[in-house]
């Protein structure tokens, strides 16, 4: 039971980071344009999981060994994933749009089961395998609908627009930073096992970055004159991945890295499904769509269904 909860989080999970996707694009194409996003997406994580745990969550532990590798593993957890992560995303996003880039953080999985497997000693089960490959398939699916219609699968390897090129490296490196920020979290909730304290120490450690950052430029009060009031757009993409954020804590607490990771897959297809058909960012998907979706709900399916079939 505790697994398959651990499961509807990571999907719910999935659905948030999808929207906060498609509101990036249009924060994008908006008229007050892109701003401080990634900042304003930090400073409500940093509300709402601060906000919660004053209210619901456990008191501090005793400041230990223990306390202070949790809080080291939180850190590192922040950084791959309120700082590296999200850069990466959002301006890939801006550059290719929600579907590719989301179809390149795919790898996201394959990234948090091997780190999963060497430091955390996970066993990838033949169920998780079996989950793994339905949603690959489901993935390739939508790349052929994507890509192979108007020829842009050799473009993919061989774009001539640098910013596209530059775009799908940010994505994969987006992937990379997400996949190793699972297993951080992961490992910090061995020894401290307080989802929304984690939260609210990864996203103070964003928050203490940019800070940094702005004072290593010399320019910190120009960067706060420069800043704008968040736009609706940039208020939702920030408010969704928040909330995607936390509820992936208390997945990753509840079940296994890899089955967070595959299930968080899922993310595409509800951004392909949101971009085309509620929030009109791009062209709607076709029938090969639904039959990529089915196979990637089946694997989902199977993952949260699989604890009870042992």
């Amino acid at each position: 039971m505790t697994a398959l909860i651990g499961g509807l989080l990571a999907t719910l999970g999935a659905f948030c980071y999808a929207l906060s996707s498609v509101a990036i694009v249009k924060s994008a194409r908006s008229a007050e344009g892109r701003g401080n996003d990634v900042l304003v997406s930090v400073l409500m994580t940093a509300a709402m999981s601060g906000g919660l745990w004053l209210i619901i969550g456990p008191p501090l532990p005793g400041a230990d060994l223990a306390m202070l590798t949790g809080v080291s593993y939180f850190v590192c957890a922040g950084i791959l994933g309120n700082v590296l992560g999200r850069l990466t995303l959002f301006r890939s996003v801006e550059l290719n749009g929600a579907i590719e880039t989301g179809l390149i953080r795919r790898l996201i999985p394959v990234f948090a089961a091997v780190l999963a497997v060497l430091l955390l000693g996970e066993v990838i089960t033949p169920v998780t395998v079996v989950a793994f490959l339905l949603v690959t398939a489901g993935v390739l699916i939508m790349m052929m609908r994507s890509f192979g219609r108007s020829g842009l699968l050799s473009a993919f390897s061989h774009s001539g627009n640098p910013d596209q090129g530059k775009g799908r490296a940010l994505a994969l490196g987006s992937a990379a930073s997400y996949g190793g920020s699972f297993v951080a979290r992961k490992l910090a909730m061995q020894t401290m096992p307080d989802p929304l304290l984690g939260a609210f120490i990864g996203a103070l450690t964003g928050l203490g970055w940019f800070g940094a950052s702005a004072l290593r430029a010399g320019r910190p009060r120009a960067g706060l004159a420069g800043m704008r009031m968040p736009s609706l757009w940039q208020l939702l993409a920030a408010g969704s991945m928040s909330i995607g954020q936390i509820v992936v804590f208390f997945a990753l607490q509840l079940a296994d890295v890899a089955t967070v990771a595959i299930i968080a897959s899922v993310e595409m297809f509800f951004a392909a499904w949101l971009a085309g058909h509620i929030f009109k960012t791009e062209k709607p998907p076709g029938r090969r769509f639904y039959i990529a979706s089915v196979l990637a709900g089946a694997g989902v399916v199977l993952l949260a269904v699989s604890p009870m079939l042992r």
